[in-house]
């Protein structure tokens, strides 16, 4: 047997795999996660590694082809599947025809394998092919990417309006994902076609590519299980803290206070309700609820308050925000969750306001409540 090629970067790949299978078998073997969105996730992450693997085995001197000359195309695999996930993620129907569609190319190499292996074609007229196939596989991803990217965009456009009784999946971490999966179809189509003038010998045009999958494995897979874990988190915190009877404002009539008074009623309506709950509630909500107009409402609001709007409702979400890190029953709930469930849409508004209002950080404050509780007991 010729001497391994092993080094640091294969090292890293083989890393990539490693954690990958794990990762893939955790999914299928535990229960807790055994879900349908999971198990894409699963296929997806391992559709990834076996691609790596099979490319990693040729580059360090091995081969578990037994004579045969059969590549599997895992790129062909990887898009459907993360594609099937991303439905399942954003709760979407997966149509069947779709999916016959989709895997249609893998099915169509493989028997393109299996008959370059059973009858002789000359070497050069298979690179050709092979070198087609590759450019083609390329295209295939990017029209899947547009087909992820498209999904999103709909379903983002479904989820526009706030409701109290439906939590929108985060998409933002998504799109990232698609983002490095077009930066690995460019470093593709330069390993193919420029890389490989530099490197005559070895696999070296292709690192920076299996480098690339092993972080969009750690990504994808880190990714979606901790998006689900805070999903799951705010299901369990809004439904803890919204209010069982929701007031109605009645009728179509123009509610006739003095200014002082509709004030009151108006910030008694949103307290009470929890409007600040919705991370888009804006003036003009408000002012489409009393029936008055935006002007008329942010002029009763500066005359009859030392905040703005926005302040006002981030100070009530900041408020909503103390009391659950304060109380122990929150204490398994990641301060994320607490904060988007708070009102705020990310992590930078909250922190950023939640700084503005008591000079401390979340982490800060609860670290300071904690200590505090120990001491009364």
């Amino acid at each position: 047997m010729d001497e391994l090629n092993f080094n640091i970067y294969n090292v890293l790949i083989l890393v990539g795999i490693i954690h990958g299978v794990i990762f893939s078998f955790i999914i299928f073997f535990n229960r807790k996660l055994n879900s349908k969105t999971n198990l894409f996730l699963a296929f997806t992450v391992l559709t990834l590694v076996f691609s790596n693997l099979q490319y990693w085995l040729k580059d360090v001197g091995l081969s578990l082809n037994f004579g045969l000359n059969l590549f599997i195309p895992f790129e062909f695999l990887m898009l459907p599947f993360f594609y099937f996930f991303v439905r399942s993620y954003l709760n979407k129907k997966i149509i069947i025809y779709k999916s016959i569609i989709l895997f249609t190319p893998f099915v169509l190499v493989i028997i393109y394998q299996i008959i370059i292996n059973s009858y002789f074609v000359y070497p050069k007229i298979i690179d050709i092919i092979n070198l087609i196939i590759e450019y083609v596989s390329m295209t295939f991803s990017i029209v899947i990417i547009v087909l992820v990217f498209r999904c999103i965009i709909v379903y983002e456009k479904e989820n526009i309006k706030y409701h109290s009784s439906k939590i929108k999946m985060n998409t933002k971490w998504l799109k990232k994902v698609l983002l490095i999966g077009l930066i690995l179809c460019v470093l593709w189509f330069l390993s193919v076609s420029f890389f490989e003038s530099f490197s005559k010998e070895g696999y070296y045009q292709y690192y920076p590519l299996w480098i690339g999958i092993s972080i969009l494995i750690y990504w994808i897979a880190y990714g979606s299980i901790f998006q689900t874990y805070v999903f799951n988190q705010r299901i369990h915190i809004r439904n803890s803290i919204l209010p069982k009877n929701i007031q109605q404002i009645g009728g179509d009539k123009k509610i006739k206070y003095s200014n002082v008074n509709l004030f009151n009623e108006i910030f008694s309506y949103i307290e009470k309700n929890k409007l600040y709950l919705n991370p888009d509630l804006n003036v003009s909500i408000i002012a489409n609820t009393f029936n008055i107009s935006k002007g008329y409402l942010s002029r009763l609001i500066s005359f009859n308050s030392e905040l703005n709007f926005n302040d006002y409702i981030n100070t009530l979400r900041v408020e909503e925000a103390k009391t659950m890190l304060n109380d122990k029953v929150y204490n398994d709930y990641t301060i994320l969750a607490i904060g988007l469930e708070s009102g705020f849409n990310s992590k930078t508004s909250f922190y950023s306001a939640f700084k503005k209002f008591t000079n401390k950080t979340p982490n800060q404050y609860k670290k300071e409540s904690e200590i505090m509780n120990d001491v009364n007991i």
